[in-house]
Parts: C-alpha cells; structure tokens; sequence
C-alpha cells in the first residue's frame, strides 16, 4: 500500500514480485529476498486485492508528481568542444512540459510495468562560445537558446519484496528512455552562425535528457516510493495493550487484473508474540475487480484478540453502583424504591443485606470466539459472575455464582480506514451454581443481570469498537465509495481509493 505513494498500493501494501513464481497462499514456501529468508506456513489471516483500476489512479497521481518534479528539476551546465569549436551551456531550465500517455501495467507472474509516451518538453537557457583557429582571430559570443523535445518515452519494471521482518520492499529495474527529436534554436546576434553548431548541442541535450529521466524515475521508486513503504506500520497498537500484525506471509501474486497481498492478520498481547493454537479459515473467494482496491479480515484476526485477552486475564471487568448511569444506579440495592431492583426479586438479599448494594465480579472463562457467515457477525462467551452485597460499613459479603453464556450479533461499519463494530443485541444464559442465601430464581437473577450488563458491559464494549481496528494504510490515502460484506469466515471491504497529498 504506496504513499504507499506511487500511489495507490505502492502505497498501500504490496509485497515482492520476484522471478520465481509464488505458490499459492495455502502451500509452504521459502522465499529469498537479497539474502533474506522468510517462511509462509499457514493461511493468511489479512489479505488485499489491488486491481487494474486502482493502477490507473495509482499512475495518474505518480505522473502528477513526476510532472511536477520535471518541471522544476534544474539541468547542470555543460562544456562541449569540437574540434576549435567550444561552447558552454548554462541556466538551462524547464519551460514547459507536455504529459505522455502513461499506464502501470500488470505483468502476470512477474510484477508491474510503467510506461510513458509522447511526452513534450521545453527548456530555455544561456550559451557562451570560442571558436579558435592558429591563422584567424579567436571569435567569441554569447547568447540564449530554446530546446524543444519531443517523443519522449520511457519504461521501468517494479520489482516488489519482502524482507526478512515480513515488511514491504520496492525496486525499479531495467529503466529505459528514448528521445524521437530534439530541436535548439540559438538567439543572438550571430544566431545563423550558432545554429551550424546546432546539431552538436541537440545531441548533448538529448544525451543529458535520457540519464536525467531515468535518474528521475528511479529515484521515485527506489527512494521515494521505497521510504514511504519503509514507514508503513506492519505492527499497529491497538486498545493499548495488544499488537496488530500485518506482515507479509510471501510474495504477492499476479494475475491480468490484479495484485494480491497475503498478510498473518493477527493480533497478539504487547511484548508477548506467541501465536494462537488455532488457524485462519480459508478466506472467501470473489472474483469481483470493479473497484481499486478489496481488502478480505478473517474473523481469525478477531479471535486472537480474543485469545491473547484471555491468557493475559484482560477480560475481567467489576461492576458496582458507580459504573451504572445515574438513573439505573437503584437496580444494584438491596433495599429499593422502584420494582426493578436486587432487593425485590431476590427478597434473601433485603432480608440478609439491608440497605446495602450488589456488586458483580465477571470472570471469561474461555476466549470469546467471533463466527462469520454470510450477512451475519456473532460473537460467542462464556464466563463466571460473582455477586457480593456491599454493606454500610464497607465490608463486602458473597453472595452468589452462576455461570454464564451470551452470545451478540455485531454491526460492523468501516469508516476513517478503520473497522468499527457496535454490539445489536445479546442473549445471555444464566446457571446459578453456588448461593449463600439460598436458592435462586434464575429467571429473575437473569433479568437483574441481563440489565446491569445492558447499562455497563455493553457500553464498554462498544467503546472498543468506536476506535476500531486501523487498516493498513498511512494517513494520505482515504477510503472512498466504500462498501462492506460478510461471507463465510471473511469480512470483505470493497472502496476505491483517493491520494489527500
């Protein structure tokens, strides 16, 4: 992905097109970059689509930038002789410059192509000359000029990689630049007689015109474009304590209309990288390339969350008076003044706990698990709730267990390049296990809970989900025309792209 800045997916994400052909994401594959060694051994948890039409807008804004560069680039002075004639050519600059015809082509199995033709430029400078000869005077004299290029073309191969962390490489190669004419017009007092000379300096200029171009592009490639990758987070923070790895698994691949990129796509607690004992899904397949760019999320990268949460105990959450609304506080008592209340449905904590409140301890008890089918987002928990009643004079009594199972759908949205989520509604299960007040009517504890979890743990929850996970992309680049669907264990974003640079 390339500001990700040839644009598009240069910008964007991109991986490493080497001469060999990639195996398919599903295989194990060796690949070597410069020496490097990066292994792909399982299903990629993340994967991107570029297509022939997000290359076109990627080469519209890397010519807009090329022209600009061309347009202000400074050409050095040159010294030519020939024979008893020598001239000097100085404060050579651009005056003009006709666009070429220019595309980013998809070669399949090999990588990408850039392409320009016909483009026009103008350049107006200063000239000095000395014509000596043993038996006349030495004449000298100076003057302006204009050049006037035409045809101008060139070619250059984009060699993508990946190095040895699994972060992003681009590469020009095999560059190549022709020039169909060149035209100098001297000015001067002696113009006629400096125009002999014409064909002398038209083959310098087009000699120093080639180099430069060349040296242009490239340098876009393999400094610009490759810097602007270099900074590409493969590894985000996300909810302070956890990480989002997005580093390449392999090369990408291919095909007549489009690039694809295969990416692990997991996420695992800060400064604790061991992977998840499970495996992504096989992603779902479309076959659309309409829009500029598809980004496939298996609920695999959901789920590590879920698990690397669990092992480190983050999914613990206390509830006491204090985190409910103000208006909702009174569920909690003991003693009540509104039917929806501890104390009436469980008549044991009015007579035992008077005028105290309950407070709810919750344990998860497995990592929660996330399921996508089509057109649908559940996410699966299961868990412990302890209540205690905490009296007047502080000291805080157990009351009971149950255990507990909920399961939630899940609205998902993406917007600011990032994915949101917002809980639809839960089912929650209860099953008292253990009670000190005797037994327990689960359908009214239920209720009560169903209701604290609505005023505090979904709230939360959704707050999560309001930061959303950061797609990888830098802050140059805007989803636009931006589209969402759930397909079988994949979350598929299909947008067209727009350069904010």
């Amino acid at each position: 992905m390339l500001p990700l800045y040839l644009f598009t997916y240069f910008l964007v994400i991109f991986g490493y097109m080497e001469t060999v052909k990639a195996k398919s994401p599903g295989s194990k594959a060796m690949i070597t970059n410069n020496g490097l060694k990066y292994v792909k051994e399982k299903s990629p948890g993340f994967k991107t689509r570029i297509t022939s039409n997000g290359f076109n807008y990627a080469n519209r804004v890397a010519m807009d930038t090329l022209v600009a560069n061309i347009r202000t680039f400074s050409v050095p002075d040159q010294h030519g002789e020939s024979g008893s004639f020598q001239y000097d050519l100085t404060n050579l600059r651009v005056t003009g410059f006709t666009e070429p015809q220019s595309s980013i082509l998809i070669l399949p199995g090999a990588g990408l192509k850039w392409t320009a033709n016909g483009a026009g430029v103008s350049m107006h400078g200063n000239f000095r000359y000395t014509f000596r000869k043993r038996w006349l005077p030495t004449i000298r004299g100076s003057g302006t000029f204009d050049i006037s290029v035409y045809g101008l073309d060139f070619s250059i191969n984009m060699i993508f990689g990946v190095d040895v962390n699994g972060r992003p490489t681009i590469a020009a190669s095999g560059c190549s630049c022709g020039i169909y004419r060149v035209k100098i017009k001297f000015h001067g007092r002696w113009a006629w007689l400096y125009n002999l000379f014409s064909r002398l300096v038209e083959n310098r200029v087009r000699k120093i015109l080639i180099n430069k171009i060349c040296d242009i592009v490239t340098k876009q490639i393999n400094e610009d474009m490759e810097k602007k990758l270099a900074s590409l987070p493969v590894t985000i923070k996300i909810f302070g304590h956890f990480l989002l790895d997005y580093r390449l698994l392999q090369v990408p691949t291919f095909q007549s209309s489009y690039m694809e990129t295969f990416h692990k796509g997991e996420i695992s607690w800060l400064g604790d990288e061991r992977e998840a004992p499970f495996q992504p899904h096989t992603l779902a397949d479309i076959g659309d390339t309409q829009k500029m760019m598809y980004l496939w999320i298996s609920d695999y990268m959901f789920n590590t969350l879920g698990y690397a949460a669990q092992m480190h105990n983050y999914l613990v959450l206390n509830i006491t008076a204090a985190d409910l609304p103000p208006n909702q506080r009174g569920i909690l008592n003991t003693t009540c003044t509104s039917f929806l209340c501890f104390g009436n449905l469980i008549p044991q904590l009015q007579k035992n706990f008077p005028n105290s409140t309950v407070e709810l301890n919750l344990f998860s008890g497995r990592p929660p698990t996330m399921n996508i089918t089509p057109g649908e987002l559940k996410v699966n928990c299961s868990g412990k709730i302890v209540l205690y009643a905490r009296q007047n004079d502080k000291n805080r009594t157990y009351v009971m267990s149950t255990m507990a199972t909920m399961e939630t759908t899940v609205n998902v949205s993406v917007s600011n390049e990032r994915v949101h989520g917002k809980i639809n509604g839960i089912m929650l299960l209860l099953n008292v296990t253990d009670s000190a007040v005797g037994p327990i009517n689960s359908r009214f504890i239920q209720i009560l809970i169903n209701s604290v979890l609505k005023a505090v743990l979904i709230p939360k929850i959704n707050e999560f989900g309001n930061k959303g996970f950061p797609l990888p992309v830098t802050g140059k680049i805007r989803f636009v025309n931006t589209s969402l669907r759930l397909l079988k264990h994949t979350m598929v974003i299909e947008t067209d792209l727009k350069y904010m640079g």
